[in-house]
């Protein structure tokens, strides 16, 4: 496993100065080359922890990502298994853990975002692990137990729900597949074959404990709350823009909030965020704060060529303050569910500023 950056969503190349990813990176693998270059990881230093996976949605690794480690947990929790999670520091050689437990490099390497939104889920979350192995873990040594931790308390206080310790990892019971497959008698044996073939005639399957069907819900689920959210991502044709287009990028770890709040609606007025708010009293809408705002949380109106707004898209990286020649905007903490819309097609609401 490689670490690796996404450029799309690093907030430097557009002005800002954010350094979290090298202030938590517990291996001062992570360096800038200018002050609007996207983050340069010394391979060599690099310990793959996945630390900066969690606190950034500009990092990924090359061989999973935040979405498909989403996909995958919530996979084991529509088998109706416990979802656990531990580190590679607590596996030991010959260990073979349970199907239902995912090994992470590090428990930090997934943002409160995920933790929420599979707990909005009622997704059964267990950490299976002893803590006394983040004290001199060779990864992520003074971070990782720092940093999953708080995501847990902040995820478990945004959704109301919780996340289960443990310290013992179910293991791999091989011999129980083994030993039920030469205790299937002929009987057994004989109603199975009775009952696939009246499946067959019927022209029915027995789908309820099908991995591939859970797939079919899952995205059927997935699809709802994106339809639910109603967000526009990509370009879009827009004649009030120098380019003739304009373009909105929403953070996965936002979409993961948005989704889990349409999983758990009440949890939104727990979620409060920092967002940028327009003093529209003084602003003259020359539109510069469009041009830098990295997501498209601030672009121009395709209808009317006005400033628009979406604070759903708004990461607070502040570089729309620095741009604002007449210092009308500034960031403010709001909360989510006095941001959302209130139905479908109306638009979302603006903070204010005090």
């Amino acid at each position: 496993m490689d670490i690796m950056t996404i450029g799309e969503y690093c907030v430097r190349p557009h002005g800002g100065s954010c350094e979290r990813c090298k202030i938590a990176c517990p291996a001062q693998a992570i360096s800038f080359e200018n002050k609007s270059a996207i983050p340069s990881i010394d391979t060599q230093a690099c310990t793959k922890c996945g630390v900066c996976m969690g606190v950034c949605d500009a990092f990924t690794s090359s061989t999973t990502t935040t979405l498909r480690l989403y996909e995958h947990l919530r996979r084991v929790a529509m088998r109706g298994e416990i979802v656990y999670l531990t580190c590679k520091e607590n596996i030991f050689p010959d260990f073979q853990p349970a199907k239902n437990v995912t090994v992470l490099p590090c428990l930090a390497c997934m943002p409160p975002e995920l933790w929420a939104l599979l707990l909005a889920q009622n997704a059964p979350l267990c950490i299976a692990c002893d803590l006394k192995y983040c004290e001199d873990c060779p990864r992520a040594t003074g971070r990782g137990e720092l940093l999953f931790t708080r995501a847990v308390e902040m995820a478990e206080a945004w959704s109301g729900g919780g996340v289960r310790f443990d310290r013992e990892i179910p293991e791999l019971e091989e011999s129980t597949h083994t030993v039920a497959r030469d205790q299937f008698g002929r009987r057994e044996a004989f109603d199975s074959v009775k009952d696939d073939a009246i499946d067959i005639i019927s022209g029915k399957r027995r789908l309820k404990n099908s991995d591939t069907l859970k797939d079919v819900y899952r995205k059927k689920e997935r699809k709802r709350m994106q339809d639910m959210l109603n967000l526009t991502e990509g370009d879009v044709i827009n004649e009030f823009a120098e380019s003739g287009r304009t373009r909105q990028t929403m953070p996965p770890r936002r979409r993961m909030l948005l989704e889990a709040l349409c999983a758990k609606p009440e949890m939104a007025s727990n979620v409060d965020l920092v967002v940028s708010a327009t003093n529209h009293e003084t602003c003259v809408e020359c539109l510069d704060c469009t041009k830098s705002c990295p997501t498209g949380a601030r672009t121009i109106s395709a209808e009317n060529g006005s400033l628009s707004y979406d604070a759903r898209y708004c990461i607070g990286c502040g570089i729309c303050v620095d741009t604002c020649p007449t210092h009308s905007i500034d960031l403010v903490e709001a909360n989510l569910a006095d941001m959302l819309p209130q139905g479908p097609g109306t638009p979302a609401i603006e903070p204010t500023i005090a």
